[in-house]
């Protein structure tokens, strides 16, 4: 009778320490989880490395100026800046909202690599997001993240230019923590 009764006090304690280990077990598996999936990815500058190489695929082939862009007779075509969202399947606009774009779009061409002799400018989006560009604070989850690229192409018969072209991605409310 003793040990029936010693049994079960045995039985009680060893209850109480498994469920302790299970609580244990429990706890550790959702922080684990919540580590893992708690934070917000941040691809804002992979997407402005995609609108650059886009606006780049738009503006360049084979080694030239598109001859949508740039004509050999005329040079630079002002329908082309007017209308380059359109003429390169972009669209900065929002659906459903009042709110400006959270892209901004800048390519300036230079003829021979020059910076001080800039040709042409196409530029669209919000100018806004610009200036988040010159800023250099560490946290940049406030910030509009900005990708600068440039190349060579060739224009007319002898007049290479340095495109650059600066993209810009704000969508900074969806990256706050």
């Amino acid at each position: 009778m003793m040990r029936k009764l010693e049994n079960k006090k045995g039985d009680k304690l060893l209850s109480v320490y498994w469920f302790a280990i299970l609580v244990i077990v429990a706890v550790g598996i959702v922080l684990m989880v919540n580590a893992f999936y708690g934070k917000n990815y941040d691809i804002r500058k992979e997407e402005a490395t995609i609108l650059a190489q886009k606006a780049a695929d738009c503006i360049y082939f084979a080694g030239k100026l598109s001859p949508e862009a740039f004509s050999s007779q005329s040079g630079f075509r002002e329908d082309f800046r007017d209308n380059f969202l359109d003429k390169c399947s972009m669209n900065f606009s929002l659906k459903d909202t009042l709110q400006r774009p959270p892209y901004y779009l800048e390519i300036g061409f230079f003829i021979g690599g020059d910076l001080d002799k800039q040709r042409f400018l196409i530029s669209h989006g919000n100018k806004n997001w610009k200036a988040d560009c010159e800023n250099s604070v560490r946290d940049r989850t406030k910030l509009a993240i900005c990708v600068s690229k440039e190349f060579y192409a060739k224009g007319n018969s002898d007049t290479y230019y340095l495109v650059k072209i600066l993209s810009v991605v704000g969508k900074v409310e969806g990256n706050t923590i």
